[in-house]
């Protein structure tokens, strides 16, 4: 299946998420495409936005490849500037959090993709939050346990 270029719905992000990240939208490559195994898809950040709270995964692995700008990768060991053609890999079940933050004055891009396990175990540890992903729920709970919020898959 080709995917053209400005064919793609663009998907923004919920104004609360905005309000806590800043903008930013995406194109879900890996949807259109009919795509089951892997999730792929072109993130732009707004300046000043942040991907999501520093976060990892115990069971998904995670690619990040830079397509424009100059975003900002935040982990375990600090914070580490990209350019076009960068990439990042995050295996599954190493306990290194991260995010993407724009910290320049031009928005950036970049695919990301990560494989869809049935079951995962996202832990962030910013917030002492972990989410649970276990079908047909998910939930999420903070440090003592208390369950925060949750849904149907």
């Amino acid at each position: 299946m080709i995917l053209k270029q400005g064919q793609l719905p663009q998907t923004l992000r919920a104004p609360d998420d905005v309000a806590r990240f800043g903008a930013m939208d995406q194109r879900r490559l890996s949807d259109a495409g009919e795509l089951s195994q892997f999730g792929a898809y072109e993130e732009t950040l707004a300046p000043g936005a942040q991907s999501s709270e520093r976060h990892w995964h115990e069971e998904e692995d995670e690619f990040l490849f830079v397509l424009t700008g100059t975003p900002t990768l935040v982990d375990n060991d600090g914070d580490h500037p990209l350019t076009p053609g960068d990439a990042v890999t995050w295996k599954a079940g190493v306990p290194n959090a991260h995010c993407i933050i724009n910290r320049s004055t031009a928005p950036c891009s970049y695919l990301i993709v990560g494989t869809r396990v049935e079951r995962d175990i996202v832990h962030y540890p910013d917030s002492g939050h972990t989410m649970f992903h276990q079908p047909p729920d998910w939930w999420v709970q903070d440090a003592a346990g208390n369950r925060l919020r949750g849904g149907m898959v």
